[in-house]
């Protein structure tokens, strides 16, 4: 049995929304990254944390670098028109929710406690 190419749609279509996704990640990850910087802390999860960052992007999810991850997997997916790649964002976002998120929320609250349980209460996880 071959797979094959499964196609989103007409091909311009699809290269245009996923353009138009691929800036708006951008836009995205700028802004977080300026999060970070304002409150002197690496975005490097493999980094200490030293400060809980809830500006930015930060204020609407606790995971927007992760979000923009799987929104650059649905532009890529756009802009080879494969529903192949669109089909695989929720798998992979499970395993980063399971193998990343949950380990980093438990590191957090280790480390800095009330602080990180009161951004808890007012951010949402993912949306």
């Amino acid at each position: 049995m071959r797979v094959r190419p499964w196609p989103v749609g007409r091909y311009r279509y699809a290269l245009l929304a996923g353009a138009f996704l691929a800036v708006l990640i951008g836009i995205s990850v700028v802004n977080l990254l300026r999060a970070f910087k304002r409150h002197g802390t690496s975005a490097d999860p493999k980094v200490e944390a030293t400060a809980i960052v809830d500006t930015g992007p930060y204020r609407f999810s606790r995971n927007p670098a992760y979000l923009a991850a799987g929104a650059l997997q649905c532009a890529l997916g756009l802009l080879l028109n494969s529903e192949w790649i669109l089909l695989m964002v929720m798998p992979a976002m499970i395993v980063i929710h399971k193998f990343v998120v949950l380990k980093e929320e438990a590191y957090l609250e280790d480390k800095f406690g009330e602080v990180y349980l009161d951004c808890k209460s007012r951010v949402r996880r993912w949306l």
